[in-house]
């Protein structure tokens, strides 16, 4: 089977712990059938770059791309995220793995987004 690309993004509640992301990182990956290999970046908006979600990033040896609002707010995303009222962007989790994806190949092909334990949101495209 050929190899999938896949971008991951991840949105989180102030506080949330290195290991928390990782299990929930995990978690979802194992629900999709999604290799650690196949995944060629973890996305998210800028304020959001953490020690935390930097400790992940290196762990799993994954590049990190942050984005900002501006190109958060041009993404046509699917859902709402909590985001929208908090920061005044359309989201972080998905928009943020739709950004990482066409800024590598310019086309996708399936976007699953994912909420873990209410305070970690994490969305896949391929």
């Amino acid at each position: 089977m050929k190899s999938r690309e896949a971008y991951i993004g991840i949105g989180f509640h102030r506080g949330v712990e290195a290991e928390e992301m990782e299990s929930a990182i995990r978690r979802f990956l194992e629900e999709l059938g999604i290799e650690l290999k196949e995944v060629k970046a973890l996305c998210t908006v800028d304020f959001k770059k953490t020690e935390e979600l930097q400790e992940v990033s290196a762990k799993f040896g994954i590049p990190l791309f942050c984005f900002s609002r501006d190109e958060i707010n041009g993404v046509n995303v699917q859902s709402k995220s909590a985001a929208s009222d908090i920061f005044n962007i359309k989201g972080v989790a998905e928009p943020c793995a739709i950004l990482g994806a066409t800024r590598n190949k310019g086309k996708l092909k399936f976007v699953k987004r994912k909420s873990f334990d209410r305070k970690i949101t994490l969305a896949v495209v391929f």
